[in-house]
């Protein structure tokens, strides 16, 4: 009976525990985004540069439409058009486990909605959110971004950039619509773990998988321009 009580009470204490250091985590990267997250795009300052966060256009089970994927085209398309970005820079990953680039998938959403082509900086290499955050600046030598994705994805990008030891600055986010489906309530549940797993990769100094470019300079003017800023800000 004792040896019972004891396992009862070791069982309680790492479930306290656990969620202690959920609560915390999840408590430190919502305050650090506070007052830089936008939903209406009047509100939102200008940036030449808006970092769309990739996901796949159909779920990985069931394949069924995606709605984190059509929040976000819907969100990039409004900001663009109400020329709060000049340039989209998308970040995901271009051969995910079921075969789909998800960063041409979420051009060619775009383009078709009338974005033109020489909008885009294509980073195939964002297999996860460390990943385009640095890659962003690293790669891409973007220093200066609106982050694009639901809310929680915003605030976990912004903290991730501002603590991985990059020079950026005047980060925000634009919220995209928060999908409703069931099955994006796994996706709700599992952000409080990928939370805790910022402060793991920021400690152990987690890398990027590829450093490797996987676009060419950008192609517009806008992105030309503001790439030529940024490089001589570095001098």
């Amino acid at each position: 009976m004792k040896i019972y009580k004891v396992f009862s009470y070791i069982i309680i204490g790492a479930v306290i525990t656990t969620l202690l250091l959920l609560a915390t985590c999840n408590n430190i990267i919502c305050s650090n985004a506070e007052g830089r997250l936008y939903t209406d795009i009047g509100s939102i300052p200008p940036s030449e540069v808006g970092l769309l966060l990739g996901t796949t256009p159909q779920t990985r089970i069931g394949h069924k439409p995606n709605q984190f994927f059509k929040y976000r085209i819907d969100a990039t398309e409004s900001l663009y058009k109400a020329g709060k970005i000049k340039l989209i820079l998308i970040s995901g990953d271009g051969n995910s486990l079921d075969g789909i680039n998800e960063v041409e998938c979420m051009k060619d959403s775009l383009v078709a909605r009338g974005i033109p082509k020489n909008a885009f900086i294509l980073d195939e290499k964002g297999f996860r959110t460390l990943d385009a955050v640095v890659r962003a600046t690293k790669i891409y030598n973007v220093h200066s971004y609106v982050v694009i994705s639901q809310k929680f994805h915003c605030e976990r990008a912004i903290y991730l950039a501002e603590h991985c030891g990059l020079d950026v600055h005047n980060l925000v986010g634009f919220n995209a619509a928060d999908a409703t489906s069931n099955m994006a309530i796994i996706t709700y549940i599992r952000e409080y773990f990928a939370r805790v797993k910022v402060f793991v990769d920021i400690f152990t100094g987690k890398e990027p998988r590829s450093m490797e470019k996987t676009d060419t300079e950008p192609v517009s003017d806008v992105a030309k321009d503001t790439t030529r800023e940024e490089k001589g800000n570095l001098n």
